[in-house]
């Protein structure tokens, strides 16, 4: 969430421990980030590339401040995070972090998430390879219909067409396969996503103490309640239904995420059908847009190395082959190639240049002795983590071999995991922060991989694809401030095999 945050954010001047005498000031900042607050604002909004790398390496190993849009943070080295991660959400939380930073108080984001992360690790994730038959067929659907279909070379803006399939794939997971296509559920769960990132860059554009006021000049705030009336008329006559066949004590033959709410909900001490009807919205939030995004990133990558494309769609056909023409989970997990090109181009491309970003209540020491005051956000400087020559040789380079080699033993392992399976794109690691760490590692990371391979074999097998004629170059990432995002308004070249 933090990584698509607005262009003003405000200047927390001095965060002071009444316990320990230690203040935030006494904390370095970056050498580019001296002066007013305005000029390190500034400085930030430019170059904030370069300010993350400038700060990582001058400080490499240290902790240290520095202005963002979003606020003052104090950057801590992956070295403190075994150690972070270890302490009471009452002490260092992810959660306010996340409230601060999603302005929960004014868009309404639910805080409270305990009962969606049961689901999706508890009856999600364990039922993967159960209703994976369900989902190929959806992709391979969706593909069909969103796609074009004839043999001549055709552009075609690809993130827009990903954004309706992940819908469609992600709602076959989440309320299954009928209504998953229904127009008024893509609409809700692709603009309800798009109207909260930009009622949060709105609000973030004011000063605190303004927001309050604020709030009712912001048009996507009233969208945002739009979107919840219209989720709760579409769901709950859904909910309704099930529910009473469930009374009756009828055969229930649904598989899917609503299903799972409707069995649980009561253990959650979730008792509205209207709360579940949010539920639902939320798991749109939480999923399509970051998949899209991701995907668009991992495809713009594959067209940019067009000698990758053979060797990826001959990984496809084996693995498939070797389970008797079936994509399944096995099938997936043989595909370590295109697994490499995922996690490269996640590395490459990480959605925003800081994670693991914590709202520190009670001041914190470190075993060495290094102190964090209360009252401020701790983040890790993850986009300069991700191009450290120490852990990673060429950084700077695209390789789609570098972590299949690396599982594979090929290559010498810099980083020296225990187990040469952390390279997996769904590995959690201080050196790969891309979908959190410790407790509050995103739980859906493994469904997102899941249907990432899904839809980039689906596509693979059957579309040749291509960079405009002309262009070799991959194209550019857009850089908002500490965020970083695929041009999506960029075309591709597709035609049907």
């Amino acid at each position: 969430m933090t990584a698509l945050l607005g262009i003003l954010g405000i200047l927390i001047a001095a965060f002071v421990s009444p316990c320990s005498g230690f203040n935030v000031s006494q904390i370095p900042r970056n050498k580019r980030q001296y002066g007013s607050y305005r000029k390190r604002l500034g400085a930030y909004l430019q170059h904030a590339e370069s300010i993350y790398r400038e700060g990582y390496h001058t400080f490499k190993g240290g902790i240290y401040r520095m202005t963002t849009t979003d606020g003052e943070r104090v950057m801590v080295p992956n070295k403190y995070l075994d150690e972070l991660k270890a302490q009471p959400e009452e002490k260092i939380s992810n959660k306010k972090a996340l409230v601060l930073a999603a302005e929960c108080r004014y868009t309404g984001i639910p805080v409270e998430t305990t009962f969606l992360n049961h689901l999706v690790r508890a009856d999600l994730t364990r039922n993967l390879a159960r209703i994976n038959p369900r989902l190929y067929d959806e992709v391979a659907r969706s593909v069909k219909t969103e796609l074009p279909q004839g043999k001549d070379w055709t552009p075609v803006v690809i993130n827009e067409r990903l954004l309706r399939i992940v819908a469609m794939v992600s709602g076959n997971a989440f309320l299954g396969p009928d209504l998953c296509r229904r127009e008024e559920y893509l609409h809700a769960s692709i603009r309800y996503a798009i109207d909260v990132f930009a009622a949060v860059r709105a609000l973030k554009r004011w000063p605190k103490i303004l927001r309050p006021v604020a709030q009712y000049l912001i048009p996507e705030l009233g969208r945002i309640t739009d979107h919840k009336k219209r989720a709760k008329a579409f769901f709950l006559p859904v909910i309704q239904e099930r529910r009473a066949r469930m009374k009756r004590g009828e055969e229930v033959h649904e598989d899917d995420m609503l299903q799972w709410m409707l069995l649980k909900s009561d253990s959650f001490n979730i008792h509205d059908d209207a709360e579940l009807a949010l539920q639902q919205l939320s798991l749109t939030l939480a999923s399509i847009h970051s998949t899209t995004v991701t995907a668009t990133q991992m495809i713009y990558d594959i067209v940019a190395r067009p000698d990758i494309i053979p060797v990826l769609r001959q990984e496809i056909q084996s693995a498939v082959q070797e389970q008797g023409g079936v994509m399944n989970t096995q099938a997936l997990f043989s595909m370590k190639v295109l697994d490499s090109v995922m996690r490269e181009s996640q590395r490459m491309n990480p959605l925003s240049m800081a994670r693991f970003s914590r709202y520190v209540e009670q001041p914190v020491t470190l075993t060495d002795g290094t102190r964090i005051p209360a009252n401020v956000i701790i983040e890790a400087p993850f986009f300069a983590i991700t191009r450290d020559p120490e852990l990673y040789p060429n950084p700077e380079q695209f390789d789609p071999y570098r972590f299949s080699r690396l599982r594979s033993g090929l290559s010498h392992d810099p980083i020296g995991y225990k187990s040469p399976e952390q390279y997996q794109f769904v590995a959690v690691a201080k050196e790969n922060l891309n979908f959190g760490f410790g407790r509050n590692a995103c739980p859906g990371r493994f469904f997102a991989a899941n249907e990432m391979k899904l839809i980039l074999a689906r596509l693979l097998l059957d579309y040749d694809i291509k960079m405009p004629e002309g262009r070799t170059e991959r194209f550019e990432n857009i850089v908002i401030a500490g965020g970083i995002v695929p041009d999506t308004k960029k075309e591709i070249l597709i035609r049907r095999v």
